[in-house]
């Protein structure tokens, strides 16, 4: 079921707050349809940056991580560098609530010390979310649908990935590119075959993307 993967733990504080892992697209999106149906509330957002709100329900509150994968994720991936590094900054994330939950701060201060030299570039991609939004939505929200939750881990704060989104948003694809299996992992490396069947197929691009021409 969701709750056999919305994991929480609890501090060794008998009275700190109860910590809520959103553990993969399931269980976000039980979750998600929760808060639709006012079974549970969201309190106030305490960091877009890592996805981290206070919940409550049934008069109980708890802080959550939304829009996180799996851990088993980056094994069902063979341990792909990429995966890993999502596991490790979802780890350390949860490791900065629990230190928050006993000293209730700034919570971004919290998860960059355990982030440690994960932090920089974890906030420099959050932050960028933003441009990717503005170009498949026309908001620069920085907040996906569910559907297309997976391009949070993108690298959309590299100025290379930046240039080329830009191009194919120009050419009306990026869509397509973007939500299409995952060429979003890296779209650096990807470029050129992208282009030689841009240059084939034409309009018909799209449409071979989704799974047939």
């Amino acid at each position: 079921s969701a709750d056999a993967n919305a994991m929480g733990y609890q501090s060794a504080d008998a009275n700190a707050m109860r910590c809520v892992y959103i553990a993969g697209d399931t269980c976000q999106a039980a979750f998600e349809k929760a808060i639709k149906m006012e079974i549970i509330t969201r309190e106030v957002c305490l960091s877009a940056t890592h996805d981290i709100s206070i919940m409550s329900i049934g008069g109980k509150r708890f802080i959550v991580l939304e829009h996180a994968p799996h851990p088993s994720w980056h094994l069902m991936m063979a341990r792909e560098p990429k995966a890993v590094r999502i596991f490790k900054e979802t780890m350390c994330t949860l490791n900065g609530m629990r230190l928050w939950c006993a000293g209730r701060n700034d919570i971004s201060a919290y998860v960059d010390e355990a982030l440690g030299d994960l932090a920089q570039v974890t906030t420099a991609r959050a932050t960028a979310r933003t441009f990717v939004t503005e170009l498949l939505y026309g908001v620069p929200t920085g907040r996906f649908l569910s559907k297309h939750a997976h391009l949070r881990h993108m690298d959309a704060h590299k100025p290379e990935v930046q240039a080329l989104m830009t191009k194919w948003h120009g050419a009306s694809v990026l869509h397509s590119i973007l939500t299409c299996g995952r060429l979003y992992t890296d779209l650096v490396s990807h470029d050129p075959a992208l282009e030689r069947w841009y240059g084939e197929l034409g309009v018909k691009f799209n449409t071979f993307m989704c799974g047939s021409v």
